[in-house]
């Protein structure tokens, strides 16, 4: 995890963040890195992993939770108004869409471990514009069947 400054907050989103965690927070606690960065950075898990997740684990429900509501982590909760101008607490993000992607990006694993800093990062954003417009473009073929079948409901 690199440290992050303290006007920067960190959030990583992780597959298996337990053994990421306890590891991370291990190794830190030994180098004294730990209190630098755990005023900034938070691992953060997909929300279903989340809920599933035993309640005793209290490293994972300080650390992990994908959408905390003591203030801790105010870029990952907004507050949105109902229908009836009543506040409510939503996600920031999706984390499940971060889980589909990360999961993709994991395809490129064995290519972007042996590139260069700069190769890494001009590769991943043109992979990420690209699985982007992807995306687009089947919502919108998605859009048009669901046009058309209202259109063929509507004649009969």
């Amino acid at each position: 995890m690199p440290w992050m400054p303290e006007n920067q907050q960190s959030a990583q989103q992780h597959d298996q963040p337990e053994s990421s965690t306890n590891r991370t927070v291990t190794r830190d606690l030994s180098n004294g890195s730990w209190e630098t960065w755990k005023k900034t950075s938070r691992f953060i898990v997909d929300s279903y992993h989340y809920t599933n997740h035993s309640a005793t684990d209290n490293l994972c429900r300080k650390w992990c939770n994908p959408a905390p509501l003591d203030g801790s982590a105010p870029n990952l909760v907004v507050v949105e108004n109902d229908a009836h101008g009543r506040p409510y607490y939503k996600r920031a993000f999706n984390t499940q869409a971060c889980e589909q992607l990360n999961a993709w990006l994991g395809g490129f694993e064995q290519i972007l471990k042996r590139m260069t800093s700069g190769n890494f990062d001009w590769f991943l954003h043109t992979m990420l514009v690209y699985h982007t417009s992807q995306v687009i473009k089947r919502q919108g073929e998605m859009n048009k069947d669901d046009d058309s079948d209202e259109e063929e409901e509507g004649q009969e």
